[in-house]
């Protein structure tokens, strides 16, 4: 039988001054997940690992490391699909990013409840239970809205790989967005100025940095990213005045006016006189490097043919009350409608004997 190395991050406050990573040579059997790999080397090389699990179903959350370098669950993932995707003979394992290590893969939580603390992860009814006394009802249209959104368990994987909270450890980061849209998106929850008030803080929408990231490592297709996009349209549709819907809004007035983005003056007219002055040595360079027209700060000049932009812009205001944009909905709602759809056709193909 086949062997490969699991090469684990260790780690005891009471005798270490530094990390570490020690091996483990292991037979790599079919079936086999990350997460048996460290109990086999726990059992039978080394009784001093220590590690998060629970479940072992990819339900709890409770055994997410770094695997090869990104966030995943160690109960999820088999030792044999590792060694084929990376071409090798080894799988490192360490704690998930930015958090602080407590003990070998064990890390540190608190910093992830007092975050979620913020946004209040919890359902507030804005109305008083049914007289009936069934649940809270709702049409299946919004629940979808808010479906995948409510598979979140908290494995802080998406809070791992992001970089934006790499950058910015006060950044509420994916997770805890994500959640908040749960919340803020669900139309029997009473609480949506209010936690829409606690995203907008400290520009926590405006942090992310579009790096897919979160969404990629999320093992649930929770789609972290999309849940902040979404919570930018909803606080724009709320009147919510963020820097980004004043980007926006200056963004459209430049392209009716002239056609263009004026970028040189817009810090000064996103972020005022001061918050242009903190910027003015960047632009500066960009305008030294070619990247900008100095003559953008008198204004620039039209583009030609801008009377085809402007009714172009003249008939989509026009429009504007007959299109409704929709929240962008789960991709696994079209999957499973279309599977419902492929099940149906093939019963009736087969005179229900499929």
């Amino acid at each position: 039988m086949e062997t490969f190395k699991l090469r684990v991050f260790r780690y005891d406050p009471t005798k270490d001054t530094e990390p570490y990573f020690k091996t483990y040579e292991l037979p790599a059997e079919k079936g086999m997940t990350v997460l048996a790999a460290l109990f086999r080397a726990k059992e039978e090389q080394d009784p001093s690992i220590s590690f998060r699990y629970n479940c072992r179903a990819a339900i709890c959350g409770s055994c997410a490391v770094r695997i090869n370098g990104h966030a995943t669950l160690a109960c999820k993932v088999q030792v044999t699909h590792i060694l084929q995707k990376y071409d090798t003979d080894t799988i490192t394992v360490e704690p998930i990013g930015n958090v602080r290590p407590l003990k070998d893969l064990i890390y540190d939580m608190d910093w992830l409840v007092d975050k979620l603390k913020r946004i209040k992860p919890w359902f507030i009814p804005k109305e008083a239970p049914p007289e009936d006394g069934k649940e809270y009802r709702q049409d299946p249209y919004d629940h979808h809205r808010i479906d995948f959104a409510s598979d979140c368990i908290l494995c802080a994987s998406c809070m791992s790989d992001c970089n934006a909270l790499k950058a910015n450890k006060d950044y509420h980061g994916p997770m805890v967005l994500s959640k908040a849209y749960r919340f803020a998106a669900d139309t029997r929850d009473g609480a949506k100025k209010d936690r829409l008030d606690a995203v907008i803080e400290d520009l926590n929408l405006e942090w992310c940095v579009r790096c897919w990231e979160c969404t990629t490592r999320c093992p649930k297709e929770v789609q972290p990213f999309e849940n902040i996009i979404r919570l930018r349209i909803m606080a724009a549709e709320e009147g919510y005045k963020t820097p980004g819907e004043i980007h926006a809004e200056i963004f459209e007035q430049d392209i009716v006016n002239r056609g263009l983005l004026n970028e040189m003056l817009l810090p000064m007219r996103q972020e005022g006189f001061l918050g242009a002055l903190k910027r003015a040595p960047f632009g500066i360079r960009m305008m030294v490097k070619g990247k900008v027209n100095f003559a953008d700060f008198f204004g620039g000049h039209k583009i030609k043919r801008l009377e085809e932009v402007q009714k172009i812009y003249k008939k989509a205001k026009e429009k504007e009350k007959e299109v409704k944009i929709k929240l962008p909905q789960i991709m696994g709602v079209v999957y499973e409608d279309k599977r419902k759809t492929r099940k149906r056709a093939n019963y009736t193909e087969t005179g229900g004997n499929e």
